[in-house]
Protein backbone atom coordinates (compact mmCIF):
# COMPACT_ATOMS: atom_id res chain seq x y z
CA UNK A 1 0.00 0.00 0.00
CA UNK A 2 2.73 2.49 0.94
CA UNK A 3 4.41 1.52 -2.72
CA UNK A 4 1.39 2.37 -4.32
CA UNK A 5 1.02 5.38 -2.70
CA UNK A 6 4.54 6.78 -3.59
CA UNK A 7 4.50 5.32 -6.70
CA UNK A 8 1.19 7.70 -7.48
CA UNK A 9 3.03 10.29 -5.45
CA UNK A 10 6.04 10.23 -7.84
CA UNK A 11 3.87 10.32 -10.89
CA UNK A 12 1.50 13.58 -9.51
CA UNK A 13 4.93 15.28 -8.94
CA UNK A 14 6.16 14.33 -12.35
CA UNK A 15 3.29 15.37 -14.24
CA UNK A 16 3.44 19.01 -12.30
CA UNK A 17 7.24 19.28 -13.39
CA UNK A 18 8.80 18.57 -9.96
CA UNK A 19 11.62 15.96 -10.86
CA UNK A 20 14.86 15.48 -10.33
CA UNK A 21 16.52 15.66 -6.86
CA UNK A 22 13.28 17.43 -5.09
CA UNK A 23 11.38 15.05 -6.41
CA UNK A 24 13.44 12.07 -4.71
CA UNK A 25 13.34 14.16 -1.44
CA UNK A 26 9.95 14.51 -1.16
CA UNK A 27 9.01 10.65 -2.08
CA UNK A 28 12.29 9.68 0.47
CA UNK A 29 10.59 12.14 3.56
CA UNK A 30 6.81 10.92 2.47
CA UNK A 31 8.03 7.29 2.44
CA UNK A 32 10.17 7.85 6.14
CA UNK A 33 6.66 9.65 7.45
CA UNK A 34 4.23 6.68 6.35
CA UNK A 35 6.67 3.73 7.71
CA UNK A 36 6.88 5.60 10.81
CA UNK A 37 2.91 5.87 11.27
CA UNK A 38 0.83 2.78 10.06
CA UNK A 39 -1.94 4.99 9.71
CA UNK A 40 -0.42 7.99 7.76
CA UNK A 41 -1.23 6.74 4.23
CA UNK A 42 -5.34 7.44 5.34
CA UNK A 43 -4.18 10.79 7.20
CA UNK A 44 -1.74 12.09 4.26
CA UNK A 45 -4.54 12.65 1.87
CA UNK A 46 -5.04 12.07 -2.20
CA UNK A 47 -1.29 11.87 -3.91
CA UNK A 48 -2.88 14.41 -6.15
CA UNK A 49 -3.46 17.35 -3.73
CA UNK A 50 -0.50 16.59 -1.67
CA UNK A 51 2.03 16.95 -5.15
CA UNK A 52 0.10 20.01 -6.28
CA UNK A 53 1.05 21.23 -2.84
CA UNK A 54 4.63 20.43 -2.86
CA UNK A 55 4.36 22.49 -6.46
CA UNK A 56 2.32 25.64 -5.09
CA UNK A 57 5.21 25.48 -2.35
CA UNK A 58 8.38 25.26 -4.87
CA UNK A 59 7.05 27.27 -7.44
CA UNK A 60 5.98 29.86 -5.70
CA UNK A 61 9.33 29.81 -3.87
CA UNK A 62 11.64 30.29 -7.06
CA UNK A 63 9.18 32.84 -8.91
CA UNK A 64 10.08 34.72 -5.96
CA UNK A 65 14.21 33.83 -5.57
CA UNK A 66 14.67 33.61 -9.18
CA UNK A 67 14.67 37.51 -9.95
CA UNK A 68 17.06 38.23 -6.74
CA UNK A 69 19.71 35.62 -8.71
CA UNK A 70 18.79 37.64 -12.18
CA UNK A 71 19.68 40.99 -10.53
CA UNK A 72 22.55 40.04 -8.78
CA UNK A 73 23.94 38.81 -12.39
CA UNK A 74 22.77 41.54 -14.15
CA UNK A 75 24.31 44.66 -11.45
CA UNK A 76 27.84 42.39 -12.25
CA UNK A 77 27.48 42.46 -16.34
CA UNK A 78 26.12 45.98 -16.16
CA UNK A 79 28.89 47.04 -13.69
CA UNK A 80 31.16 45.86 -16.78
CA UNK A 81 29.04 47.34 -19.21
CA UNK A 82 29.65 51.32 -17.60
CA UNK A 83 33.21 50.11 -17.25
CA UNK A 84 33.70 49.15 -21.35
CA UNK A 85 31.61 52.07 -22.28
CA UNK A 86 34.32 54.62 -20.30
CA UNK A 87 37.07 53.10 -21.72
CA UNK A 88 35.30 53.55 -25.20
CA UNK A 89 33.90 56.97 -24.00
CA UNK A 90 38.41 57.72 -23.17
CA UNK A 91 39.06 56.34 -26.50
CA UNK A 92 37.12 58.79 -28.59
CA UNK A 93 37.97 61.68 -26.37
CA UNK A 94 41.72 61.13 -26.67
CA UNK A 95 41.39 61.02 -30.38
CA UNK A 96 40.03 64.08 -31.34
CA UNK A 97 36.74 62.56 -32.27
CA UNK A 98 32.78 63.89 -31.46
CA UNK A 99 32.39 62.35 -28.05
CA UNK A 100 28.18 62.12 -27.25
CA UNK A 101 28.18 61.34 -23.33
CA UNK A 102 25.58 58.54 -23.90
CA UNK A 103 25.87 54.84 -24.76
CA UNK A 104 24.30 55.49 -27.97
CA UNK A 105 26.42 58.10 -28.39
CA UNK A 106 29.72 56.11 -28.18
CA UNK A 107 28.57 53.41 -29.78
CA UNK A 108 27.32 55.59 -32.58
CA UNK A 109 30.48 57.13 -33.10
CA UNK A 110 32.50 54.16 -33.40
CA UNK A 111 29.56 52.37 -35.53
CA UNK A 112 30.90 55.29 -38.28
CA UNK A 113 33.90 53.28 -38.74
CA UNK A 114 32.87 50.51 -40.96
CA UNK A 115 30.05 49.23 -42.95
CA UNK A 116 29.73 46.02 -41.08
CA UNK A 117 26.21 45.22 -40.66
CA UNK A 118 27.54 42.87 -38.06
CA UNK A 119 28.66 46.12 -36.21
CA UNK A 120 25.63 47.65 -37.06
CA UNK A 121 23.54 44.92 -35.37
CA UNK A 122 26.02 45.04 -32.37
CA UNK A 123 25.56 48.93 -32.09
CA UNK A 124 22.07 48.59 -32.28
CA UNK A 125 21.78 45.58 -29.63
CA UNK A 126 24.43 47.26 -27.30
CA UNK A 127 21.62 50.17 -27.42
CA UNK A 128 18.39 48.70 -26.69
CA UNK A 129 19.33 45.07 -25.01
CA UNK A 130 20.57 47.07 -21.69
CA UNK A 131 17.39 48.69 -21.59
CA UNK A 132 14.95 46.31 -21.21
CA UNK A 133 17.27 44.31 -19.41
CA UNK A 134 17.43 46.75 -16.59
CA UNK A 135 13.72 47.70 -16.74
CA UNK A 136 12.70 44.22 -16.64
CA UNK A 137 15.37 43.31 -14.66
CA UNK A 138 13.85 45.92 -11.40
CA UNK A 139 10.33 45.28 -12.35
CA UNK A 140 11.10 41.83 -11.40
CA UNK A 141 12.39 42.41 -8.31
CA UNK A 142 9.89 44.82 -7.55
CA UNK A 143 7.26 42.33 -7.97
CA UNK A 144 9.24 39.81 -6.42
CA UNK A 145 9.44 42.03 -3.24
CA UNK A 146 6.02 43.13 -3.27
CA UNK A 147 5.14 39.64 -2.78
CA UNK A 148 8.22 38.10 -0.22
CA UNK A 149 6.70 36.83 2.62
CA UNK A 150 3.74 34.66 0.47
CA UNK A 151 4.15 30.96 0.88
CA UNK A 152 1.79 30.79 -1.95
CA UNK A 153 0.83 32.84 -4.76
CA UNK A 154 -1.41 33.23 -7.56
CA UNK A 155 -0.50 31.19 -10.59
CA UNK A 156 -0.53 34.57 -12.53
CA UNK A 157 1.87 35.88 -10.51
CA UNK A 158 4.44 33.42 -11.02
CA UNK A 159 3.57 33.04 -14.74
CA UNK A 160 4.84 37.44 -14.71
CA UNK A 161 7.79 37.06 -12.12
CA UNK A 162 9.13 34.27 -14.59
CA UNK A 163 8.35 36.00 -17.74
CA UNK A 164 9.94 39.12 -16.19
CA UNK A 165 13.19 37.24 -15.54
CA UNK A 166 14.10 35.44 -18.24
CA UNK A 167 13.22 38.48 -20.57
CA UNK A 168 15.92 40.76 -18.03
CA UNK A 169 18.48 37.38 -18.31
CA UNK A 170 18.01 37.06 -21.71
CA UNK A 171 18.72 40.85 -22.80
CA UNK A 172 21.69 40.91 -20.58
CA UNK A 173 23.15 37.93 -22.29
CA UNK A 174 22.47 39.80 -26.16
CA UNK A 175 24.23 42.64 -24.51
CA UNK A 176 27.21 40.28 -23.43
CA UNK A 177 27.49 38.89 -27.03
CA UNK A 178 26.91 42.42 -28.47
CA UNK A 179 30.18 43.88 -26.68
CA UNK A 180 31.96 40.67 -27.43
CA UNK A 181 30.89 41.25 -30.97
CA UNK A 182 31.68 44.91 -31.12
CA UNK A 183 34.86 44.51 -29.46
CA UNK A 184 35.57 42.03 -32.59
CA UNK A 185 34.21 43.75 -35.04
CA UNK A 186 35.90 47.69 -33.86
CA UNK A 187 39.14 45.82 -33.09
CA UNK A 188 41.31 46.99 -36.35
CA UNK A 189 40.07 50.79 -36.10
CA UNK A 190 40.70 51.51 -32.96
CA UNK A 191 45.00 52.42 -32.28
CA UNK A 192 47.20 49.53 -31.03
CA UNK A 193 46.86 50.79 -27.23
CA UNK A 194 43.42 50.14 -27.10
CA UNK A 195 44.24 46.10 -27.60
CA UNK A 196 44.12 45.81 -24.04
CA UNK A 197 40.78 47.12 -23.46
CA UNK A 198 39.11 45.07 -26.32
CA UNK A 199 40.44 41.81 -24.88
CA UNK A 200 39.31 42.70 -21.80
CA UNK A 201 35.72 43.62 -23.52
CA UNK A 202 35.74 39.54 -24.86
CA UNK A 203 37.26 38.21 -21.33
CA UNK A 204 34.56 40.44 -19.15
CA UNK A 205 31.51 39.62 -21.43
CA UNK A 206 31.95 35.66 -21.57
CA UNK A 207 32.45 36.19 -17.55
CA UNK A 208 29.29 38.46 -17.23
CA UNK A 209 27.73 35.79 -19.40
CA UNK A 210 28.20 33.02 -17.48
CA UNK A 211 27.27 34.62 -14.47
CA UNK A 212 24.37 35.67 -16.23
CA UNK A 213 23.61 31.44 -17.27
CA UNK A 214 24.63 30.27 -13.98
CA UNK A 215 22.33 33.04 -11.56
CA UNK A 216 19.95 32.11 -14.21
CA UNK A 217 19.97 28.64 -13.81
CA UNK A 218 19.99 28.89 -10.08
CA UNK A 219 16.96 30.97 -9.90
CA UNK A 220 15.06 29.55 -12.90
CA UNK A 221 15.14 25.87 -11.80
CA UNK A 222 11.55 25.44 -10.99
CA UNK A 223 10.34 27.32 -13.88
CA UNK A 224 8.83 23.93 -15.18
CA UNK A 225 6.98 23.62 -11.92
CA UNK A 226 3.36 24.17 -12.55
CA UNK A 227 1.50 26.17 -9.88
CA UNK A 228 -2.15 26.32 -9.49
CA UNK A 229 -3.13 28.83 -6.96
CA UNK A 230 -6.35 30.82 -7.87
CA UNK A 231 -5.88 35.00 -8.42
CA UNK A 232 -5.06 37.41 -10.87
CA UNK A 233 -2.08 39.30 -11.36
CA UNK A 234 -1.01 42.92 -10.68
CA UNK A 235 0.21 45.64 -13.48
CA UNK A 236 3.08 48.69 -13.26
CA UNK A 237 0.23 50.76 -11.01
CA UNK A 238 0.80 47.72 -8.27
CA UNK A 239 4.37 47.41 -8.76
CA UNK A 240 5.20 51.48 -8.41
CA UNK A 241 2.61 51.60 -5.84
CA UNK A 242 2.06 55.14 -3.75
CA UNK A 243 4.79 56.53 -6.25
CA UNK A 244 1.91 56.89 -8.90
CA UNK A 245 0.34 59.89 -8.77
CA UNK A 246 -3.57 59.69 -8.05
CA UNK A 247 -4.38 61.55 -11.34
CA UNK A 248 -2.37 58.50 -13.22
CA UNK A 249 -3.61 55.50 -11.19
CA UNK A 250 -5.71 53.28 -13.49
CA UNK A 251 -3.98 54.68 -16.29
CA UNK A 252 -1.27 52.76 -17.41
CA UNK A 253 -0.89 54.35 -20.68
CA UNK A 254 -0.90 57.81 -19.11
CA UNK A 255 2.10 56.43 -17.11
CA UNK A 256 3.94 55.34 -20.03
CA UNK A 257 3.69 58.56 -21.43
CA UNK A 258 4.83 60.27 -18.39
CA UNK A 259 8.40 57.92 -17.71
CA UNK A 260 8.77 58.07 -21.70
CA UNK A 261 8.74 61.82 -21.58
CA UNK A 262 10.69 61.83 -18.40
CA UNK A 263 13.60 59.88 -20.04
CA UNK A 264 13.39 61.93 -23.32
CA UNK A 265 13.87 65.01 -21.39
CA UNK A 266 16.87 63.65 -19.26
CA UNK A 267 18.90 62.34 -22.44
CA UNK A 268 18.16 65.76 -23.73
CA UNK A 269 19.53 67.34 -20.83
CA UNK A 270 22.72 65.06 -20.56
CA UNK A 271 23.53 66.71 -24.17
CA UNK A 272 23.29 70.08 -23.11
CA UNK A 273 25.71 69.81 -20.65
CA UNK A 274 27.45 68.54 -22.96
CA UNK A 275 27.26 70.87 -25.30
CA UNK A 276 25.66 69.44 -27.87
CA UNK A 277 21.50 70.38 -27.63
CA UNK A 278 20.41 69.41 -31.09
CA UNK A 279 21.94 65.47 -31.23
CA UNK A 280 20.86 65.16 -27.63
CA UNK A 281 17.10 66.67 -28.39
CA UNK A 282 16.78 63.78 -31.18
CA UNK A 283 18.27 61.11 -29.15
CA UNK A 284 16.24 61.93 -26.34
CA UNK A 285 12.53 61.97 -28.61
CA UNK A 286 14.32 58.63 -30.29
CA UNK A 287 14.79 57.04 -26.38
CA UNK A 288 11.33 58.63 -25.43
CA UNK A 289 10.15 56.46 -28.63
CA UNK A 290 11.81 53.43 -28.01
CA UNK A 291 10.20 53.16 -24.32
CA UNK A 292 6.84 53.78 -25.67
CA UNK A 293 6.91 51.19 -28.75
CA UNK A 294 8.87 48.63 -25.81
CA UNK A 295 5.34 49.13 -23.19
CA UNK A 296 3.49 48.34 -26.68
CA UNK A 297 4.71 45.52 -27.45
CA UNK A 298 6.01 43.83 -24.12
CA UNK A 299 3.11 45.66 -21.53
CA UNK A 300 0.46 42.47 -21.89
CA UNK A 301 3.32 39.84 -21.95
CA UNK A 302 5.42 41.75 -18.69
CA UNK A 303 1.95 42.45 -16.90
CA UNK A 304 2.52 45.96 -17.69
CA UNK A 305 -0.92 46.36 -18.30
CA UNK A 306 -4.15 44.66 -19.10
Amino acid sequence: MIEAYLDELSAQLGRLGVRGGRRRRILAETEDHLRSDAGATQRFGDPAEIAQSFANDLGTAGALRAPLWAFAALAVAGTFYVAMYLAWSGFIVSSGQSAARSPSGVVQSLAGATPSWLGLLATAVLVLAPQVAFATGVLALRRALRLRGRSWVPAAEVRVLRRRTATAIGSGLATMGALALFAQQFGAQLPGWSGGVLGWGVVGAVASATALVACGAAGLRTATVRVAVAGTAGDLIDDLGPVVPAPLRGRPWAIAVAASAGVGVLVWCAAIAASDPYDGALRGIAEAAACLIGFAVLGRFLALRS
